[in-house]
């Protein structure tokens, strides 16, 4: 038989996966278990007897969630939230802040469960939209042959027309029938960029050249981002010419964003953000594009990765789909963090186990 104290309110609170914060009416925090430790990255003995907001800065998510919930005397809850308790380390998190009772029924404080986004709800996300990808792509190698052959027939025909000779008007129709023709054959390219057959050529890959060769890419196009390498990281493992069509489309978009007058900055470092399946942190290269643009629209954060879904007018929104195929392929991440001012895409790819 276990052991009574198996079951007691002391041993469940250590052993739920749950990150668990008590704090009493003053804001100092008086309880931590092992799961918020691991959360937050930091031991209890740093995180007691002290004001959560001293512990928490510049969270004022979690901490007006904790005043409202002891105001209101009920459960208030914030799905989608991220925590940086030091600069290495960033969480998507689920917030959930409730009233602590003592044993009369009087408020003594409040606690604070955070759960953290991104082990299971991610991969099962990622999933989803691969399959999502996977089907758009089946979709358009099948049609692609059935309809580019008769689109360069069609547009073969309007340039015979042309050279025939035939009226003004008829020749605004041929120069119009040209142009949709071009316009649906340039669409046709973007969805076959979601059905490549062709496997990874993986290999040791320093990222940094990889960046460098998209800047080069992109000069002359304002705004010329800005660099922040960290020079120790160590090579990720991939293909090479698919990651510069990662970045290129990324900073494209940022570009874009940010306007001829505004900024772009690319950043690259060591990240232990990404934890696997076990619980386990595991470290990444990370590469962040920002630009200080007007942000992506809160009802298009969910679905900018879905295809056809575009923050540009006129845009057909599948350079994100591709970019997001790239990242899954190569059993990376890639995440965007958005406000008016700044917008964040970052990408975690596997460190190399192969020789360079």
């Amino acid at each position: 038989m276990p052991h009574p104290s198996s079951y007691n309110a002391a041993n469940l609170l250590e052993q739920t996966t749950v990150g668990i914060i008590a704090v009493d009416l003053r804001g100092v925090v008086r309880t931590v278990n092992t799961a918020a430790e691991r959360l937050l990255g930091k031991p209890r003995r740093l995180l007691l007897d002290a004001p959560l907001a001293q512990r928490l800065p510049g969270h004022p998510v979690a901490l007006d969630l904790i005043e409202r919930a002891k105001r209101m005397g009920a459960p208030c809850r914030v799905r989608n939230a991220r925590l940086s308790p030091s600069p290495e380390i960033s969480v998507a998190v689920s917030l959930t802040a409730a009233p602590l009772l003592d044993g009369e029924g009087r408020l003594a404080g409040a606690m604070l469960h955070m759960e953290e986004v991104g082990a299971a709800e991610r991969l099962e996300e990622g999933a989803r939209l691969l399959e999502t990808l996977d089907s758009v792509g089946a979709l358009a190698l099948a049609v692609a042959h059935e309809v580019k052959n008769p689109l360069a027939g069609i547009r073969g025909a309007a340039q015979l027309l042309e050279m025939e000779g035939i009226s003004p008007g008829g020749l605004e129709c041929t120069q119009l029938i040209r142009a949709e023709v071009d316009r649906i054959s340039r669409l046709l390219d973007s969805l076959l960029g979601l059905a490549d057959p062709h496997p990874l050529d993986q290999q040791s890959v320093n990222i940094h050249e990889v960046l460098d060769h998209v800047l080069q890419l992109t000069r002359g196009v304002s705004p010329n981002p800005t660099r922040d390498y960290d020079p120790s990281l160590p090579p990720v493992r991939g293909d090479g010419d698919r990651l510069v069509q990662l970045f290129l489309n990324l900073v494209k978009n940022a570009q874009e964003a940010a306007g001829p007058e505004g900024e772009v900055s690319l950043h690259t470092r060591i990240s232990n953000q990404v934890r696997m399946e076990n619980g386990r942190r595991s470290l990444h290269v990370m590469v962040e594009v920002r630009d200080n643009g007007p942000g992506v629209p809160e009802e298009l954060r969910q679905r900018i990765f879905i295809p056809f879904v575009s923050t540009k007018s006129g845009g057909v929104g599948l350079g994100l789909a591709i970019s997001q195929k790239i990242v899954n392929d190569h059993n990376g991440l890639l995440e965007v963090e958005s406000r008016p001012g700044l917008t964040q895409f970052r990408v975690f790819l596997p460190m190399s186990s192969l020789r360079p």
